[in-house]
């Protein structure tokens, strides 16, 4: 057995880097869970559809371009909410900076994860407890964390590729499952 085996917490925090192109990675993915039709929308499509083609089916001559008009209005509705509106937020997240993650090493302990981070010569530590956390979403590439401390909103955004470096993502979902629940899905 190893070390890595035995231990389940970390025994040294480990470097909390995440990269721009990850940052936007989770704020899309973020904005994509959040852009759903929503069922009442589908059931207008659907009867909009259902008139369309009734309509279709039923009348003749040139009263059908109405019918015509509402099927292509329906598939440009469908069109520029999958990717129209996606577009306009990637180049909306373009235009705004990421925020630096720089000097800040995170850890799992049993109480929490733990944040150590540099501010000039002294070295601040705060820990974020099992019970501070509120939701967390679990992707093939990232694990989403959020939590409110002392009334303040946080979220840690926590690559995959963190696990090889010690900083134990089994563990970490036994501490969530046990006390928030299940992951949610983004």
């Amino acid at each position: 057995m190893t070390a890595k085996n035995i231990y389940a917490y970390t025994l040294q925090p480990v470097p909390y880097e995440v990269s721009e192109a990850e940052q936007r990675n989770a704020q899309l993915a973020i904005w994509r869970s959040t852009n759903k039709i929503g069922m009442k929308a589908w059931a207008i499509i659907g009867v909009v559809v259902a008139l369309a083609l009734l309509g279709l089916i039923f009348i003749k001559n040139y009263s059908t371009v109405i019918f015509w008009v509402l099927l292509a209005c329906v598939a440009i509705y469908l069109l520029v909410r999958k990717f129209g509106l996606e577009w306009y937020v990637k180049r909306k997240m373009n235009e705004f900076p990421v925020q630096e993650i720089k000097g800040i090493k995170l850890g799992v302990q049993p109480s929490g994860i733990v944040m150590r981070q540099q501010m000039g010569v002294q070295e601040g530590v705060g820990t974020v407890s099992w019970n501070d956390i509120y939701e967390w979403y679990n992707t093939p590439d990232f694990m989403l964390v959020n939590f409110k401390v002392k009334g303040q909103q946080g979220a840690y955004i926590l690559p995959k590729r963190m696990d090889s470096r010690n900083f134990p993502f089994a563990t970490v979902r036994k501490h969530l499952q046990e006390s928030v629940g299940e992951a949610k899905t983004l």
